[in-house]
């Protein structure tokens, strides 16, 4: 007799029950793995609208080119007196601020020899003279007299040499020597200042942009020692050809020469008229005197945005030959 077959077992299923019921669930099935959190969706938003503002803003707004160099006040209408000749100081006659007429003496020189020279030769002309009204018609002391009056003259030209005065009617504005000191040729001895003096701006700007400047254009002015207060001109002059740093020192005078650094590149020399004698600072109201440094901006032209993030733009908008 044959032993009894045991039941069949039920085969495993693939997926759990639990599973199975879930998926024939009729509700909305969700995702299985979300990768971006929350607050990157609105970063992402935040930056879109970022983009779209400052691309709008490019197009709208327009962005200034400046030419920027060094600037120097400059008061014209100020004459210098320098020394005609070498020697030392005997005296100072005036004083900063005080007013001097055309001809008025202002510094004297040692000039003892000179005067000694002077004198003797005016004793000699006297004794030719007397002894030229002794003998009227005597051709060779009359030549003597010739050669002594010249003498004489000149020995006046160099006394004359000896006392610096005064070109013009002004206001001493500053006295460069002092008792004692020893003078050299040309060497500035006392700046007057004329009457209706005027202060000016004189910047150096990149001869670069030369093609770029012309009369009218804005600028704007910061002196060194005075932060951020800006003085807003306006350009009157512009030269005509680029200058290298010899011809600007040149230009500026022994005065000024040392008193702004120039670059090996060449430069344009701009002029701006300052509307007044003084300007604003935060702590007070100052006067401008020659040779006060600092920097000035000239805005020279205004582009686009966009032509100024990419030039490239400006070229493609240009017809072609």
């Amino acid at each position: 007799m044959s032993e009894p077959q045991p039941p069949p077992q039920p085969q495993p299923k693939l997926f759990r029950q639990e599973a199975l019921d879930y998926h024939a669930r009729p509700e909305a099935r969700g995702t299985l793995l979300r990768v971006m959190p929350a607050w990157m969706d609105a970063a992402w938003w935040v930056v879109v609208a970022l983009v779209l503002v400052a691309g709008v803003g490019l197009a709208l707004v327009d962005i200034n080119d400046h030419a920027r160099g060094p600037v120097l006040v400059r008061i014209k209408g100020l004459e210098e007196v320098t020394a005609t000749a070498g020697g030392r100081v005997s005296r100072v006659l005036v004083r900063r601020g005080e007013r001097v007429r055309a001809g008025q003496p202002l510094v004297e020189l040692y000039s003892s020899g000179e005067a000694a020279d002077r004198l003797r030769v005016q004793e000699e002309f006297r004794s030719r003279l007397a002894a030229w009204l002794l003998e009227p018609q005597n051709m060779g002391t009359r030549q003597e007299l010739s050669a002594l009056r010249a003498q004489l003259e000149l020995s006046e030209a160099r006394m004359g040499e000896r006392v610096l005065k005064a070109p013009c009617d002004g206001q001493v504005g500053e006295v460069r020597v002092r008792e004692q000191q020893f003078l050299a040729v040309g060497e500035v001895v006392v700046s007057l200042v004329r009457e209706g003096a005027e202060a000016w701006a004189v910047a150096l700007l990149p001869g670069q942009y030369r093609p770029l400047l012309h009369p009218g254009l804005p600028l704007r002015m910061e002196l060194t020692g005075f932060a951020y207060s800006w003085q807003s001109l306006q350009v009157a002059t512009v030269s005509d050809e680029l200058v290298g740093p010899a011809e600007v020192r040149r230009y500026l005078g022994p005065g000024l020469q040392d008193a702004v650094k120039v670059d090996d590149g060449p430069v344009v020399v701009v002029e701006a008229k300052l509307p007044s004698d003084s300007f604003q600072a935060s702590d007070g109201t100052y006067a401008y005197y020659t040779g006060m440094p600092g920097q000035a901006w000239v805005t020279v032209r205004a582009r686009n945005g966009w032509m100024t993030l990419l030039p490239v733009l400006e070229l493609l908008g240009k017809p072609r030959d």
